[in-house]
């Protein structure tokens, strides 16, 4: 089967007009634009636009201010900083909308080297130093209370984050959505922008943002018409931006750099040496790209804080839904293929508002859990101040050919599949955003469609005698011999009801090179290698009925929402040549194959 229709045939991956949609965004940008003046004005909002703020090194930012026309003194501000255009970008209009009228000022700035500001752009190239600057330059106004919050989500959430290493007295408090894309070094998962899993560049999501937001000056702010269904299965993958758009944007080297940390410490990224004083609430999904992430910004806070205020205030929400859109599950009645209860919705608005008026107007602390989260298949919330959850054990089941089972295997046993990159294991739903011209069906969907094929390995639990709540981190220990220096694995759990749907709970990967973690990549295997794969999963809380079974695939691939693995030695992203992997998982008694699972006591 070619490449061309898998990508057709496999219903995740129907092509639009690329990125030519660029030129309709542009003209419904603009109608948003109109509109948004018109309700402005009748909301009473007062609007300075193009204010240029200069940065330490003589470059300016262009920022729009927007203030309630009846005060104009000793107002608090929220600041809104991003890549996408301060003037029409209706996530930050949103927050011109919803809290001008309750008398905050806000500041939307394109941040360097996007549309209206200086400089060169590079993710995040200077973002505290120029956020730093900006918030100086607010509290000196002379209509400022001198407090300001940020907000907003993925790249306007992500450098909220980094604006909150310490050393910034005007910034109180954050509520960065969909920021998990901050954490580097700081965090184990090493997802860098939230490019990377398990060491595999999350493809779909790095090619479809830099071909479309990747531009490093004013003069280049939109991506290309392209074909997004037949360009992201060229190879090499490393050069598929720089190929397909003739400026320059940061694609190749965020594929090529991954190993090297001083390249994203130098550009910002969480690390474990930074100090932070910032409260923040971390807002997110559990479909979303970063959520692995989100947990390991808020812990590393936490654990860092040079405040009491930073320390006891690193507040997780974690809902059902997809990037950036943490209340359209409860708005549809579910995501993807998982059904949500609209009733179980919380009022976000109103937690923020109690937020932001506590630290920017002294208003009454808000008393919430260190962590919120919601209960997919129970359509509940639930709450905790560690996570995960103190009440959660951890429950061992083991792999057996085609079985899931809590009873230790009696005798060996193994398991083969064959990995071809040129028919690469199509991706079903999972953690995606951002990609462009590609029409990829995101979150928990059911994987019926894979479970023939021969690259996929299944394993099915027995039906539940009673209900099952998972809180927690999920980790499969996967025994491996293959026959190629290097390849990837990918794991999806799944909750199988008794009509036979496949619901993916969570999917988690793993480039073996990375088999002994990322700081020491290790040696290339050889066919007589037994080798364990550790393959983390992004956080979940999931409640799998009584009755349902447990399953889980095992496969070398998730194409294109992960990059695809040619199977050789060196760099992933600069390989053309593909090589069939025959790879075999091992079970037994001792040293097998398992899973472990978090789970809660039965409410």
């Amino acid at each position: 089967m070619t490449l061309r229709r898998v990508m057709a045939g496999c219903l995740v991956c129907a092509a639009v007009a690329g990125l030519g949609l660029s030129q309709l965004d542009r003209l419904r940008g603009v109608r948003g634009q109109l509109g948004f003046q018109a309700k402005r004005l009748a909301l009473g909002i007062t609007l300075d636009s193009n204010i240029m703020i200069p940065m330490p090194d003589g470059i300016t930012l262009a920022t729009d201010l927007y203030r309630p026309r009846a005060s104009d003194t000793d107002l608090p501000t929220i600041l809104i900083r991003l890549p996408y255009g301060k003037s029409t970008y209706g996530e930050a209009l949103r927050w011109v909308r919803t809290w001008v009228p309750r008398g905050y000022a806000v500041a939307v700035q394109d941040i360097r080297g996007r549309f209206g500001s200086g400089g060169t752009f590079t993710p995040y190239a200077g973002t505290v130093s120029d956020g730093a600057a900006t918030l100086d330059w607010i509290a000196a106004q002379d209509w400022s209370n001198g407090r300001v919050a940020m907000g907003g989500c993925s790249a306007l959430g992500e450098v909220q984050l980094m604006q909150a290493k310490a050393g910034a007295p005007h910034l109180r408090a954050l509520i960065a959505e969909g920021a998990g894309g901050a954490i580097g070094t700081g965090g184990a998962s090493r997802a860098y922008f939230a490019f990377f899993e398990g060491g595999i560049p999350n493809l779909a999501a790095a090619y479809g943002w830099f071909s479309a937001n990747g531009g490093k000056t004013g003069d280049h702010m939109h991506g290309v018409p392209i074909d997004a269904a037949e360009v992201i299965g060229q190879l090499p993958t490393g050069t598929l931006v720089s190929r397909n758009r003739s400026d320059p944007t940061d694609y190749d080297d965020f594929l090529r750099n991954f190993d090297n940390t001083a390249y994203w410490d130098a550009l910002g990224y969480l690390k474990s040496d930074d100090s932070f004083d910032t409260p923040a609430l971390h807002i997110n999904t559990w479909h979303d790209i970063g959520v692995r992430g989100t947990f390991e910004a808020a812990a590393l806070m936490r654990k860092y804080a040079v405040t009491d205020a930073a320390r006891n205030h690193q507040h997780v929400i974690i809902g059902p839904g997809l990037h950036c859109d943490p209340q359209a599950a409860f708005a549809a009645g579910g995501v993807g293929d998982l059904a949500v209860a609209p009733d179980s919705a919380l009022d976000l608005d109103a937690i923020y508002e109690s937020w932001l008026n506590h630290w920017l107007l002294d208003g009454p602390l808000p008393r919430l859990p260190q962590y919120t989260y919601f209960v997919n298949g129970a359509d509940r919330w639930g709450s905790s101040d560690v996570w995960p959850p103190a009440n959660v054990t951890m429950q061992t089941w083991y792999l057996e050919p085609g079985k899931l089972t809590q009873n230790i295997p009696k005798a060996a046993g193994s398991a083969d599949f064959t990995y071809d990159p040129m028919d690469p294991t199509p991706s079903i739903g999972g953690p995606i955003c951002c990609t462009g011209g590609l029409n990829l069906p995101a979150g928990p969907l059911d994987q019926r469609p894979n479970a023939a094929r021969h690259d996929i390995l299944g394993f099915t639990s027995e039906p539940l005698s009673d209900p099952l709540t998972l809180a927690g981190n999920i980790t499969a220990e996967i025994v491996i011999s293959t026959d190629v220096p290097d390849t990837d694995l990918v794991a999806v759990l799944m909750d199988i009801a008794p009509d036979g749907t496949m619901l993916a709970i969570q999917q988690g990967a793993l480039r073996l090179r990375y088999r002994d973690g990322f700081d020491d990549p290790a040696p290339l295997l050889t066919p007589d290698d037994l080798v364990t794969a550790r393959i983390e999963f992004p956080p979940i809380a999931y409640r799998v009925a009584a009755g349902h079974r447990l399953g889980l695939h095992i496969s070398s691939a998730s194409f294109p929402r992960l990059e695809r693995h040619m199977n050789g030695p060196g760099l992933n992203a600069q390989s053309d040549t593909p090589r069939l992997a025959h790879t075999t998982v091992w079970f037994g008694p001792a040293s097998g194959s398992a899973l472990m699972l978090p789970v809660q006591p039965a409410h």
